[in-house]
């Protein structure tokens, strides 16, 4: 399932309003605590996106922009998130966030320094606050650490979106690190008119979502009228910008765009799911650093989040959700699963085996979060190695006191397996490549190798900046996936 659109429209990157105004006065930073324990959880949820080359490229770019920040002393750290949702953010002094979905969706160095330069700029106006980093860094320690448990057990089950969500720090804040992130990024010579374009890719991500949520009948996700109440930057307020800078006609040499080379950067890229985070073909999941596989009927939908695998009906009457957590010392899969399950009403334990692995399974006789928690739910255990897999499984409906779907449940936890010598190929992630445009080329004949359920040829349309009704031009870069 494509989950990189529905989290489009998340606050800490909202569209882009811009006023002129002065240059702070140069502030000595001290790096926070608080941020500095954010980051140690931030990377342990995330994870960091394997490529030093990438890595590289944009903490160069960030350290470049910084210098000509309010705090340009400070000890800056730029980092990409292993995470394909089209965001960035910052908790103070002196991390920025950049997750690799937003580079995905941008189209040059230019657009990409103004996002930096925004987040610089919260720091810079001292916007995150200890409050709220320090529930940053409570949110993502539990998000590391939690396995549901109790007969509010399956609360995260019912909300099949659900995501860390970084707060934004209210629309007067936003608006303030809009234009002073902008004189940053255009002191450093790039060019500012490429704010307004981020802005335009964010529109173009909302009106996919509000087309394809009319196609499917269901209301738009994510969709709170966030850009209309934030304009894009005017020609006034760029050539404000550009006024400060002392570079009302561009600097030396023009100002900088990058589009060639920021796409060469993003060249190989992983679309999706990474290597580290398990890949989902069709019906299974397959997971290379971990060797195993599993599988569940076909028509469900396999929802493979950052913390879990979930899966569930098209009508999404019965869900299902595997975690995975290191086997704890002197715990068999029966120890382990009542300790997960301590304070629920268990029965109908059984100890089973499932290709060599040893497991334990359990009902518990509420905690379903399709019925407010009334309903049974169909817990179990695998050992494999040093690796505990815990399934949950719920019904909208039940029987005899166990869910509706339970004799599918039991059958969705047989299929885990280690993965077959062939089938490491198909664990490997998709990447995105540049190409060259043909006076024939058309993204419609790459859209078959976009890895979502449907709208592929508007999913290479929108990574393109090209939706809805766009047209490559002969000899440009674009991108496809394979």
């Amino acid at each position: 399932m494509n989950t990189r659109m529905r989290r489009l429209l998340l606050p800490l990157l909202t569209a882009f309003a811009v006023v002129a105004a002065p240059m702070a006065t140069p502030q000595t930073a001290k790096t926070s605590s608080a941020s500095r324990k954010a980051h140690e959880q931030i990377l342990k949820a995330y994870g960091v996106y394997a490529d030093q080359g990438l890595q590289d490229y944009i903490n160069e770019l960030g350290q470049r922009i910084a210098r000509r920040s309010t705090l340009p002393d400070a000890e800056w750290v730029f980092v990409v998130l292993d995470d394909d949702s089209i965001n960035a953010f910052t908790t103070g002094c002196c991390f920025v966030y950049l997750h690799r979905g937003l580079l995905l969706h941008l189209n040059s160095e230019a657009e990409l320094a103004s996002v930096i330069g925004h987040e610089i700029a919260h720091v810079t106006q001292r916007h995150p606050q200890n409050r709220q980093t320090a529930s940053i860094a409570s949110s993502l320690l539990v998000l590391g650490t939690a396995v549901l448990t109790g007969s509010g057990a399956l609360a995260n089950l019912a909300g099949v979106a659900t995501q860390l969500g970084m707060q934004g720090y209210g629309r007067e804040n936003e608006m303030e690190a809009d234009r002073v992130g902008l004189l940053f990024s255009t002191a450093a010579g790039y060019r500012p008119e490429a704010m307004a374009e981020v802005f335009e890719m964010f529109k173009r991500g909302e009106r996919f979502e509000i087309d394809r949520a009319r196609a499917e009948g269901r209301q738009p996700r994510g969709h709170h009228g966030l850009l209309s109440s934030h304009p894009a930057p005017n020609a006034r307020a760029i050539q404000a910008a550009k006024a400060s800078a002392k570079l009302e006609k561009g600097p030396p040499g023009g100002w900088i765009d990058n589009r060639e080379a920021y796409l060469r950067r993003i060249d190989g890229m992983t679309y999706g799911s990474s290597r580290a985070q398990g890949l989902v073909r069709d019906n299974r999941f397959y997971h290379a650093e971990l060797g195993i596989t599993l599988a569940v009927p076909r028509g469900w939908t396999l929802d493979n989040q950052r913390d879990r695998l979930l899966a569930y009906t098209p009508t999404r009457d019965t869900f299902m959700q595997v975690t995975v957590e290191a086997v704890p010392p002197t715990q068999g899969p029966r120890e382990f699963l009542y300790t997960k399950l301590k304070g629920a009403t268990v029965r109908s334990t059984e100890s089973f085996t499932a290709n060599g692995m040893q497991g334990f399974t359990a009902v518990t006789s509420s905690g379903s979060p399709l019925d407010n928690g009334a309903g049974p739910v169909r817990w179990a255990v695998l050992y494999r190695g040093n690796s505990a897999y815990l399934f949950a499984g719920a019904s909208r409906a039940s029987a005899r006191g166990v869910p509706e779907a339970d004799g599918l449940f039991k059958s969705v936890v047989e299929t885990l397996r280690g993965l077959k010598p062939a089938e490491f190929p198909l664990a490997e992630p998709f990447r995105v490549r540049i190409r060259t445009a043909e006076a024939s080329t058309r993204l419609e004949d790459y859209a078959a190798a976009v890895p979502v359920e449907r709208f592929q040829k508007e999913e290479l349309q929108l990574i393109n900046g090209l939706y809805p009704n766009g047209a490559l031009k002969p000899g440009s870069l674009y991108k496809v996936v394979e």
